[in-house]
C-alpha cells in the first residue's frame, strides 16, 4: 500500500478525485507497496500503449476504483 501525502492539484490524479491521505493499493489490478512500484506499473502500461491505468484506492476504509489517464512522455 502507498499512502499519498501529496497530489499534484493540476494533474490527472486530482482531476479524478485522488486526494492527500488516500492509500493506493493497486495499479492495473496488481498490488503496489512503494512509489517505485507505481512508477513501474504506469510505465509498463504506457509502453504497452495504454491510455489509462486502473487504481484501487482506500480512502478511510472505503475502497474505490479510479481510472487514471496516462500522460505521454
Amino acid at each position: 500500500m502507498l499512502f499519498r501525502s501529496e497530489v499534484d492539484q493540476n494533474g490527472p490524479a486530482a482531476e479524478k478525485g485522488v486526494r492527500a491521505g488516500d492509500i493506493i493499493v493497486e495499479v492495473g489490478q496488481e498490488e503496489v507497496k512503494t512509489p517505485a512500484d507505481i512508477r513501474a506499473k504506469v510505465e509498463k502500461a504506457r509502453q504497452a500503449g495504454r491510455k489509462s491505468v486502473l487504481l484501487l484506492v482506500d480512502r478511510q476504509g472505503e475502497m474505490r476504483f479510479i481510472a487514471l489517464r496516462i500522460d505521454k512522455g
